[in-house]
């Protein structure tokens, strides 16, 4: 009985650690992907669709993941009693909103950047001569 209690907590613990990976990758996708200068760069607009491709297959495999998560943690609740956590909050509540709280903070960091700029995102262009407004 113990080896299957430790198996089952293993398990758990395996594919939260798991999500919790791709949770970070994706974070780190959309920090990039939400760099507006991005938009202004040569093959701006296939990459779009390569950002968006990618946003897609991350959280195809966040939703798989999910899955598996919610099975072992169900298994660990259900043979051990035991409610999962993880860095103190309940873990199914955590999988319920991390996704929305990571993209939130996201955009707090850079609503911060842009006052930090004085209000404004700023952008590097390319100089305009008058004579191109023409």
């Amino acid at each position: 009985a113990v080896v299957s209690t430790q198996s089952t907590g293993e398990q758990a613990c395996n594919s939260i650690s798991s999500r919790e990976k791709l949770i970070l990758e994706l974070e780190m996708f959309e920090k990039e992907a939400s760099n507006p200068q991005r938009l202004f760069t040569k093959g701006a607009k296939s990459s779009r669709l390569v950002e968006e491709k990618k946003r897609s297959a991350l959280h195809r495999r966040i939703k798989k993941c999910d899955k598996q998560v919610h099975n072992n943690v169900a298994k660990v609740q259900r043979t051990l009693g035991d409610t999962v956590t993880y860095q103190g909050r309940v873990y199914f509540d955590k999988m319920s909103r991390d996704i929305t709280e990571m993209l939130y903070w996201l955009q707090q960091e850079r609503r911060q950047a842009a006052l930090e700029n004085g209000g404004m995102v700023m952008i590097d262009l390319p100089p305009v001569s008058p004579l191109d407004l023409v």
